[in-house]
């Protein structure tokens, strides 16, 4: 069992069963002990009211 570090809290349209083949070769990946590299972005977004 894996646990990715990345946390996603909202994927929209995210299913299992319509990303199934790549969730699969991804746990391929990770039994067979390749690495995985995931990149992140954060956006600030400052508003004001006219």
């Amino acid at each position: 069992m894996w646990i990715l570090r990345n946390c996603v809290w909202w994927v929209p349209d995210f299913t299992v069963e319509r990303h199934e083949a790549t969730l699969r070769r991804l746990d391929a990946r990770l039994c067979q002990g390749q690495t995985v590299v995931a990149h992140s972005s954060r956006h600030l977004v400052v508003a004001r009211r006219p």
